[in-house]
């Protein structure tokens, strides 16, 4: 497991791309079909379904800002800083995978790798919070001993 952070970084940067692409393209489709929606002669049942409409668009739009947020807290890792212990933007290699502690987006695979990239206030990172090299975790009943951070 000799994986770059960059990489990793890259391959999380391209993945909310897709994802923030797809949920636009949702948002652009949802709005014209409400904009495109007239008025009927049905009348109570035109609004009930023009009010769904808008609960999927505010639904798309919050989802494209955490996307954003998500993003920008992918921008602000430090890709210099050397980890003594266990932070946000330390890559740990554990005897049980690889965690990236940034944003929590879950498994990804990096050049064959599986990685988990899991933010620092989800349960696992709360657990290898602070965590040095030789330091072991019990978490959900697995031993979890820390083998590298970078």
């Amino acid at each position: 497991m000799a994986l770059s952070k960059h990489a990793l970084i890259s391959t999380l940067a391209d993945q909310l791309r897709e994802k923030l692409i797809t949920c636009e393209s949702a948002i652009a489709s949802t709005r014209a079909a409400f904009a495109s929606d007239t008025k009927s002669s049905a009348g109570d049942k035109h609004e009930v379904g023009r009010a769904m409409v808008q609960q999927e668009l505010d639904k798309l739009e919050e989802q494209r800002a955490k996307l954003i947020v998500l993003q920008q807290e992918l921008a602000r890792v430090p890709l210099a800083r050397v980890y003594e212990q266990v932070g946000f933007g330390s890559l740990v290699i554990t005897d049980q995978g690889g965690y990236f502690i940034a944003i929590g987006l879950g498994a990804v695979e990096v050049e064959g790798e599986p990685y988990y990239a899991i933010s620092l206030a989800s349960p696992i990172g709360q657990a290898l919070k602070g965590k040095r090299v030789g330091d072991a975790i019990d978490f959900n009943g697995t031993r979890i001993t820390v083998q590298a951070i970078r």
